[in-house]
């Protein structure tokens, strides 16, 4: 498999010509990525990737320069790691344009975990194809969805043991939500106008460098399959297996075995930075409370 196998159009500006597309499908663990009815091979692209990849902000919390160019997104998610929803959606969005799939990448306010006004840091992806049009969002992380949603008012989909909705507001604004504690919450809201690649590059600097990016502030990781969600918050660590929510925190001692939990290993120097940030040492002359 080339990774022009699917081209015939013009030069992306997204920059798909520069993703693999066989190292993509060894990532995700898929062997073939091009056949069946494209509806349910879009629904198997986007399980596999989120089952397969894992929201991860370690970058960002170490201060670590990120990339957004394809290939670099491919070297980095193809190891051992993970990444924000830049690198995961913009990733994703080439794939799918390989596949034949028209993609517009939108740009969202994340609603989840608070009010008041956000800017429009998130990306999804519009996807179309013949007749059909979906939401995708392979990088939202905690509470995001398996498989994508139909993009339509009112279509709701059911999806380990969660339900989503999306729903048109007043135009041009949309909101995907998510039915917990018996409401419906907010994810994000998001207009259909198609985003270009210098507007992402703003929000991606915005949530790698600002003091108030929630993205800096400490670990995020989510992994999601078909079997179980794992999520990380700081030292809380959160697996929910059918329906039943186990709870821990992370020690220093479990530090490197719970992050290959999300499949992530990080090399020696790395880790060893990690384990300071999250377990600093006391002060000399200080007591330990």
């Amino acid at each position: 498999m080339t990774p022009d196998m699917y081209d015939d159009g013009p030069p992306s500006p997204w920059g798909r010509e520069q993703v693999d597309l066989s190292v993509y499908a060894r990532r995700i663990g898929l062997r073939d990525l091009g056949s069946g009815d494209p509806v349910e091979r879009l629904r198997a692209l986007h399980r596999a990737h989120v089952g397969a990849i894992p929201f991860d902000n370690l970058d960002l919390v170490a201060d670590v320069p990120v990339g957004l160019g394809p290939a670099e997104i491919l070297r980095k998610l193809s190891g051992p790691r993970g990444g924000c929803c830049h690198e995961h959606n913009l990733l994703f969005g080439c794939v799918l344009e390989h596949l034949g799939y028209r993609v517009d990448r939108i740009a969202a306010r994340v609603r989840l975990g608070g009010e008041g006004p956000r800017p429009r840091t998130h990306m999804a992806l519009r996807v179309r194809r013949g007749t059909h049009t979906w939401l995708c969002d392979v990088g939202f992380g905690v509470q995001g969805f398996l498989e994508p949603l139909p993009l339509y008012d009112g279509a709701t989909s059911h999806q380990l043991g969660q339900t989503f909705r999306v729903r048109a507001l007043s135009s041009p604004f949309w909101t995907v939500e998510v039915y917990q504690e018996g409401h419906w919450t907010a994810l994000y809201h998001f207009t259909l106008e198609p985003q270009q690649p210098v507007d992402f590059v703003v929000a991606h600097h915005f949530l790698a460098t600002h003091p108030r990016s929630m993205l800096r502030r400490t670990p995020l990781l989510q992994l999601t399959t078909p079997e179980a969600r794992l999520h990380l918050r700081g030292l809380d660590l959160l697996e929910i297996r059918a329906g039943v929510q186990h709870a821990r925190r992370l020690t220093r001692m479990s530090l490197e075995a719970d992050l290959a939990c999300f499949g992530i290993r990080l090399p020696p120097d790395r880790l060893s930075d990690l384990e300071r940030r999250l377990f600093p040492l006391p002060l000399e002359g200080k007591e330990t409370p």
